[in-house]
Parts: C-alpha cells; sequence; structure tokens
C-alpha cells in the first residue's frame, strides 16, 4: 500500500500574514484569542482603522518574531520528526483500514508548515497543514498531525460516497466542514488509534453546547461511530447515518 510522508517545512511569511490576519479579523468563532494569548503584542491591531496599515504592522512583527525565535523555529521540525515518524506508517496504514480507502498514490507527501500560529488550518487543495513551533507537549504536536493528516483521507472517502459535493463544502462554515471536524476527533479516540496518541482527542469546545438527542454534539456522534465501525463496511454507515443526521440538525451548526 502507498503510504504519503509528512514532511516539516517553513512557512512562508505572506501566508503567515494572511493566514493570522484572517483568524484576527474574519473567524466569526472569536479564534484570534489563542493568537492574541500567544502573542498580545497583536492587540494593536485593533487601534489601527485601516487594514493596509494593520497588515503593515503584522508583518513587520512576524518578520521581528520569527527573527528572534529563528533557532526554535528550525528547531521545530526536527523536535517533531523523530516521535512522529516512529508512528507515521503504522497510524496511516490503520487509518487506511478504518476509514475504508486507500491512500492516492499522486500524493507523496503531507506538508507541515512550522508556524507561530497557534492554530492550525488544513488546505485539501495542496495537502498542507500548519503546526505551531513551540508545543510544551509532544502529545499536542502528534494529536495535530494525526488530526489534520486524517481530513486528507476522510475527504477522498467523502467524494467517493458523494461524489457530486461542491468542494467549497469543504470549508467553514459548511456542514460539511462541521462533520469533518467532528469525525477527526472520534477517529482519534478509537481505542485502536488512540495508542499512538496516548492521550484523549480534543473536540471544539462549540461542539458541546449543541444538543442532538439528549446528548452533546460530540457525544452522540461518538455513539454512533461505536454503533457501525465494528460492521462491514462500518465507516461508509456511520458516516452516511452522521450525514443524515447533520441535515436533520443543520440549524443548530449555526454556531457565532
Amino acid at each position: 500500500m502507498h503510504l504519503p510522508k509528512v514532511v516539516f517545512e517553513d512557512i512562508r511569511l505572506t501566508r503567515e500574514v494572511d493566514w493570522i490576519y484572517g483568524f484576527l479579523f474574519y473567524n466569526e468563532w472569536g479564534w484570534g484569542k489563542y493568537i492574541l494569548k500567544k502573542h498580545p503584542r497583536l492587540k494593536r491591531l485593533y487601534n489601527i482603522p485601516y487594514r493596509r496599515d494593520r497588515i503593515e504592522f503584522l508583518h513587520q512583527y512576524i518578520s521581528m518574531f520569527r527573527g528572534a525565535h529563528f533557532d526554535d523555529l528550525r528547531a521545530a521540525g526536527l523536535r517533531y520528526a523523530k516521535p512522529w515518524q516512529k508512528k507515521e506508517k503504522e497510524y496511516f496504514t490503520l487509518l487506511s483500514q478504518i476509514i475504508g480507502t486507500e491512500w492516492p498514490t499522486n500524493r507523496r507527501k503531507i506538508r507541515a508548515l512550522i508556524s507561530i500560529n497557534p492554530i492550525c488550518p488544513r488546505f485539501l487543495k495542496e495537502w498542507s497543514f500548519s503546526i505551531f513551533f513551540k508545543y510544551k507537549k509532544m502529545s499536542h504536536a502528534i494529536e495535530v498531525i494525526m488530526h489534520e493528516s486524517c481530513h486528507f483521507l476522510y475527504f477522498k472517502k467523502w467524494l467517493e460516497m458523494y461524489p457530486e459535493t461542491d468542494k467549497k463544502h469543504f470549508e467553514s462554515p459548511h456542514l460539511e466542514w462541521h462533520l469533518s471536524e467532528l469525525v477527526a476527533p472520534i477517529i482519534l479516540n478509537d481505542p485502536r488509534v488512540r495508542k499512538f496518541l496516548k492521550t484523549k482527542a480534543v473536540f471544539y469546545t462549540e461542539y458541546f453546547k449543541i444538543k442532538i438527542g439528549g446528548k452533546t454534539a460530540p457525544a452522540y456522534f461518538t455513539a454512533l461511530y461505536k454503533k457501525y465501525i465494528g460492521q462491514k463496511n462500518g465507516f461508509e454507515k456511520f458516516l452516511a447515518a452522521a450525514w443524515r443526521k447533520m441535515k436533520e440538525n443543520e440549524k443548530k451548526f449555526n454556531i457565532k
């Protein structure tokens, strides 16, 4: 079976600026607070009236920060790669078995972009994601790698089941995106996968506010996963049932 390799790379300055700016000014869930916790000086951006000037300030800040933490940024990839490579082959093989589809042969690598951003977006078109450079616990870095890598194979399976899906719906705020963000930690908490992680994978806190069938959304869909996953074609059955339930409860996922 073909398996991709996770490679750790530097992130371009322009992309770092663009992504951080987006989370600070356009994220409806208020995730900018996580960036400000790591970079409190960026609070000054909210006192700058014009976008052009905010971008310039952010560009200068990130350049200076990266220069001051050059050694840590360069070392992060090596620090994460060593423990990850011990798990990669077995995890990717197991993930393929659980989801019920093989890794595409035209994708040789998944790019993990070392970032000063504590939020880790993924990019399906290029099979890349950002990863924070200074996690205190290695388990946090491993969880990010496992979670984001899971998305790439998950959406391949999705398109095999629902080939007419507009790929724009794989991004926030669409319902398909919400389901993917629920399913990733559910898979990571599967006992077969959990042995690689050594800790419990986390859900977005916003999902615990949503109730379905008298349970929180994470609890409901976890129970649904357990119901089907041991059966033949269990993941397909789970995903079909989960998608029906998501559509029935679509309004609940209009989270602000």
